[in-house]
């Protein structure tokens, strides 16, 4: 899957070519791929995920098919009324219609055709929430956590994630996560959760670099990853 440029064939040819390996870059590879194109995705760096490894990877689309699992009343008018107010003149009108038409068409076709899945949340507010349209709950999805081991030797090309996500230096943690690690003491539900969390991560320096149990940005990358690798994607690093 991964390659460098001296391994590349003399004149290779590629139905796609996609610039950077951050969740754009590999969503906009792995949508191809799974239409059974030819795919090379070239990084600069020496591993893949960019800035999208680093962050929460908090994913905006109105009315996905999880949104109804925590929202009603919602709808396109509504989505594109939050965006006028948010983004006015400083995109074309007719680009942010077409992405919140193709939006909850393009979580659907992850959900079922590759291994990139979400969950909603059941309070998780527009970050402008004074802005006409906005909701408090179900345009903001977060992807699940990935069990790392599924990429193999892989799993090291992905950017690690930065210390504020972490503890014990390197346990990724999500916001679940973290609401059983302060109820530990007090719910059996959540003692069960974070032993299997804490006991994975020990287990996996025993033997490793890293944790395998990726969440937020790193699961992610990880999943569309994955799905690429599937798929025969090739990736091109330090180019």
């Amino acid at each position: 899957m991964f390659t460098t440029l001296a391994a590349l064939p003399e004149q290779p040819s590629y139905d796609v070519i996609v610039a950077g390996s951050g969740a754009a870059g590999l969503a906009a590879a792995v949508f191809a791929a799974i239409e059974g194109r030819s795919v090379l995705v070239i990084e600069r760096t020496e591993q893949v995920g960019g800035t999208s490894a680093l962050s929460a990877a908090t994913t905006w689309i109105p009315n996905s098919l999880h949104a109804e699992k925590v929202a009603t009343g919602d709808s396109l008018e509504k989505a594109a009324r939050f965006l006028d107010g948010v983004v006015g003149n400083h995109s074309s009108a007719r680009l942010r219609e077409a992405f919140l038409r193709a939006g909850p068409q393009a979580i659907a076709t992850l959900e079922q055709r590759t291994g990139v899945h979400f969950r909603p949340y059941a309070t998780h507010p527009d970050y402008e929430s004074d802005v006409e349209g906005s909701t408090l709950r179900g345009r903001a999805l977060e992807p699940i956590p990935f069990d790392g081991r599924r990429l193999g030797a892989d799993l090291h090309r992905i950017r690690p994630p930065i210390p504020e996500f972490t503890l014990f230096g390197g346990m990724m943690i999500d916001r679940t996560d973290i609401g059983h690690l302060l109820k530990l003491r007090t719910s059996w539900v959540s003692f069960k959760h974070a032993a299997a969390i804490l006991g994975r991560y020990g287990l996996d320096r025993l033997s490793g670099r890293r944790g395998t149990r990726l969440v937020m940005g790193n699961a992610l990358i990880g999943s569309l990853l994955l799905t690429l690798k599937q798929h025969g994607g090739t990736v091109l690093l330090n180019a």
